[in-house]
């Protein structure tokens, strides 16, 4: 009974874990990104000022969108923990008597936990939009330069 109890706060910590691993992996590609828009960046000729700052415009915009991603990170670190609690609550209230540990604490916890990855997928949603400035700056400056030719 309790193993089957505390199954639940277990999956929403794999699924957690799941997508941690993904916005980590996200966060590493936008840091690459900025390193390469930067060397990219010393590279071009001072005199082309329009590239350059393209360049910057982007940077700007990866910056917000490395801060989101790490908010996220952050927030599904606290989900995991919020959930790891809940099950190890759960799994020493058979011994240590019900009432040490209240429902409504275990409940509160879990759901802290439901919160924390809501939050995390909100603030992914915000970088995700984010992105979408990024590429339009980068098309912008190809349709002009495709027009001048």
């Amino acid at each position: 009974d309790v193993i089957a109890t505390a199954v639940a706060p277990i999956v929403m910590v794999s699924a957690t874990g799941l997508l941690f691993i993904g916005v980590q992996t996200k966060n590493l590609h936008l840091a690459d990104r900025v390193r390469d828009l930067m060397r990219e960046y010393r590279a071009t000729d001072p005199k082309d000022k329009e590239r350059r700052e393209a360049i910057r415009a982007q940077i700007v915009l990866f910056e917000k969108r490395i801060r989101l991603s790490q908010r996220a990170l952050e927030s599904l670190y606290g989900a995991i923990i919020s959930f790891v609690t809940t099950t190890l609550l759960l799994a020493v209230a058979p011994w240590i008597g019900q009432t040490a540990v209240p429902t409504l604490v275990t409940g509160g916890i879990f759901i802290l936990g439901v919160a924390s990855l809501l939050l995390a997928l909100v603030l992914e949603f915000l970088e995700m939009r984010a992105g979408l400035s990024t590429i339009a700056i980068e098309t912008r400056v190809a349709s002009e330069d495709s027009s001048r030719t």
